[in-house]
């Protein structure tokens, strides 16, 4: 899994905006509350809906304020999620998330709506961050990283004044330290930020999930992410999993989400429903990971290998297409065919096999300790 996910940054401070030119979403009832229900309605699969009060929201919120092009962009987001580089709509949303922070550059300006338009800059920057670091870009990614952080720096200041902004600087805490540990070619670029705190930062991002009102979500999206690859804590990742499904149950990532943190617990005939819906899925990605899944399952439970395998090389086979996006997956799959030909005593196939998943695996869990231990 990619980190796929989109922090709520500018809805967490729409109470503490000020008015622009006369006008203030906050006294904007109506607005405000179109907001709150286009976000909901983006979490749970629902773009057509999300687009159509989009189009309203447009028509009360003046043209240059920053908030409509951000929810435009995660309705992208959520739209193609997983996304990345190569998705239909990338262009587009990356033009959102431009547009957002060329929009917010005149409320700084003015000294207007200044915790508001930070964060929504903070966001911009973050994702565009993000991106050109799945993608290898890393150049681009410390130079947005670097904007991002001249945001991010107010937020330190904010934590014990506003329990909102538990969910930034809980990330930032725990992902400062982490990222350059697994990442090598980050670190000599460290000496820009300021130092975080991992255990600080996980329990940030859990008073977010727990207290939090509009980021509560995607602080669980990210335990979620954090527990199962960096943590090797799947019944950490297994509440926060359970709890996003069962707010959204349209959502689809969440779903193929669920199914892996469930086969990661044992919990093996709880994930088969979700398996099958993931199997009915035209979307590459969520047929790769249907058929990863039911691999998982063949061989955990049903014990048959010779099934798993067909499993696995079908997962391999969907995924490969896509790109990086479909990387963590194959690269399980490719674990599975290690275990299929050390099962069988053949050596070199599984060491081949093992030597592909250490390629393409991101993580140290679930893939790369067990990769590296066959291949010592």
């Amino acid at each position: 899994m990619k980190n796929v996910l989109i922090p709520l940054f500018f809805l967490l401070l729409l109470p503490f905006a000020a008015s622009s030119q006369a006008y203030s979403l906050l006294e904007d009832t109506a607005a405000l509350q179109e907001v709150e229900e286009i976000t909901e309605l983006i979490y749970n699969n629902q773009h057509p809906e999300a687009r159509q009060k989009l189009k309203m929201l447009e028509e009360k919120v003046p043209s240059g304020h920053p908030v409509y092009p951000m929810l435009e962009a995660l309705n992208l987001y959520w739209q193609e999620a997983p996304m990345n580089t190569g998705s239909p709509h990338f262009k587009e949303f990356s033009s959102y998330l431009r547009q957002t922070v060329q929009n917010a550059t005149p409320y700084l300006r003015r000294e207007q709506d200044v915790i508001l338009v930070n964060f929504l800059a903070l966001s911009a920057h973050s994702l565009l961050t993000r991106f050109h670091a799945d993608k290898g870009n890393y150049i681009d990614a410390i130079g947005e990283a670097k904007n991002a952080y001249s945001f991010m720096k107010k937020g330190f200041e904010l934590t014990e004044k506003y329990s909102e902004f538990y969910f930034p600087v809980g990330l930032y805490n725990y992902y400062r330290e982490k990222y350059p540990e697994i990442h090598p070619v980050y670190k000599p670029f460290m000496f820009f930020f300021r130092s975080g705190d991992m255990e600080t930062g996980l329990k940030q991002l859990q008073h977010a999930s727990r207290y939090n009102v509009f980021s509560k979500p995607e602080a669980g999206v990210f335990l979620v992410h954090i527990y199962l690859y960096y943590e090797n804590n799947p019944a950490g990742a297994l509440k926060n999993i359970e709890q996003l499904h069962k707010d959204y149950p349209d959502n689809r990532f969440f779903r193929a989400q669920l199914a892996e943190v469930l086969l990661a617990n044992g919990l093996y005939e709880r994930a088969v429903p979700h398996i099958n819906f993931l199997l009915k899925q035209n979307d590459p990605y969520y047929k790769m990971a249907g058929y990863l899944f039911r691999g998982i399952y063949r061989e955990k439970k049903e014990k048959d290998s010779v099934a798993a395998k067909k499993s696995y090389d079908l997962a391999i086979k969907t995924g490969t297409p896509i790109g990086y996006v479909g990387n963590i997956y194959c690269s399980m799959a490719y674990a599975g065919l290690g275990r299929y030909y050390d099962l069988l005593k053949e050596t070199g196939k599984a060491k081949e096999a093992y030597k592909k998943a250490l390629e393409l695996a991101s993580y140290e869990y679930p893939v790369k300790q067990e990769a590296k231990k066959y291949l010592q």
